[in-house]
């Protein structure tokens, strides 16, 4: 598994001033810029400002902050506590990185920026994988896939999870992977109270989830042959890995049979109904044939696509959705 126990990010500082030169302080000692160490996700970090004058109008330091040369955002994480300022009520800004007065910039981490800006989105100590917060309430059916499930290019009210039922929980996710079906199955199972039914429409074997450990957290994203995430370059290792691996047509497919077995033997184990298809026809008969549902239409039965002009159409899904409805609409046998 990967492993990132600590990264560097460099903030820099751009002065500028006619007549009283700015100082900048961090940890006591004089910086012009600073190589931040990072070893936690909720870290902070304090930087002092002096020398700010109401006689010199052109003193300013702008700040930017950096990752293996590029910037990232530094907005969201800064706070401004106004100290010794001459004529100024000493105030504290928020969201500040472009500084005209003395006192202190505090920088205060946490998950979500690192997710937004170090590692492109991927969850990080969440039991599930999803790109925005997921939270249930009441729902008793979930349906559980990638794009196709979430519903890419067509409205809400046009995915298959509404069609099939006002009242499914669609926890499609796009770019979902087969082994990230199993982890949000085992999501479902652990923390809805009211699920009866799961519905998977599994993605082709083409994608695997990279598994990592970030700053003593635990972290999952999908990955293809295709993705070019920027992720960190410890990382590189354990991606070129799996892609390896997603070429191995052998082996992605006798992973992804294991996963659809995986995704029975939790739902038998908490008593809930379970139906699996797939729009890869080479996979469908692989599903055991008690929990296999119609497979998802050819994408060629329709001529009509997404508003993106390549996900399924409204069209793919109502005949989905026909096709499996007498399958979920009776009990389990």
């Amino acid at each position: 598994m990967a492993q990132l126990k600590s990264l560097s990010l460099k903030l820099k500082f751009h002065k500028s001033y006619n007549t009283h030169p700015i100082a900048i302080k961090y940890k006591g000692l004089a910086v012009d810029e600073i190589n931040l160490s990072i070893s936690e996700t909720e870290q902070k970090e304090e930087i002092t400002f002096e020398g700010f004058s109401p006689d010199d109008v052109k003193q300013t330091v702008s700040c930017t902050l950096e990752y293996n040369n590029r910037k990232v955002e530094l907005n969201s994480l800064s706070s401004f506590q106004m100290q010794d300022n001459q004529y100024a009520e000493n105030v504290i800004i928020k969201n500040y990185k472009d500084i005209y007065f003395n006192g202190r910039l505090d920088l205060s981490f946490n998950k979500d920026w690192f997710k937004g800006n170090i590692l492109a989105g991927a969850n990080l100590d969440d039991d599930y994988v999803h790109w925005d917060p997921v939270s249930f309430t009441n729902e008793e059916v979930f349906c559980v896939g990638d794009s196709y499930t979430f519903g890419d290019g067509v409205a809400e009210n046009e995915t298959w999870p509404a069609l099939l039922n006002q009242d499914a929980f669609n926890f499609g996710s796009n770019g979902l992977s087969h082994d990230g079906c199993v982890k949000n199955v085992k999501y479902i199972l652990q923390k809805s109270k009211h699920v009866k039914q799961i519905i998977c429409l599994l993605p082709k074997p083409t994608r695997k989830l990279l598994q990592f450990d970030f700053l003593n957290c635990k972290g999952y994203i999908p990955i293809s042959h295709q993705s070019k995430w920027q992720l960190p370059p410890e990382f590189d290792n354990t991606i070129r890995d799996i892609k390896d691996f997603i070429f191995n047509t052998e082996e992605i497919n006798k992973d992804w049979i294991m996963c659809c077995h995986k995704i029975i033997e939790l739902c038998n184990d908490n008593n809930v109904e379970c139906w699996l298809s797939t729009a890869n026809r080479d996979m469908h008969m692989s599903i055991p044939s008690k929990h296999r549902l119609p497979i998802f239409p050819n994408e060629l039965t329709f001529k009509e696509r997404a508003i993106d002009g390549l996900h399924p159409h409204r069209k793919h899904y109502e005949l989905f959705v026909k096709n499996i409805k007498p399958f979920v609409d009776k009990k389990q046998g």
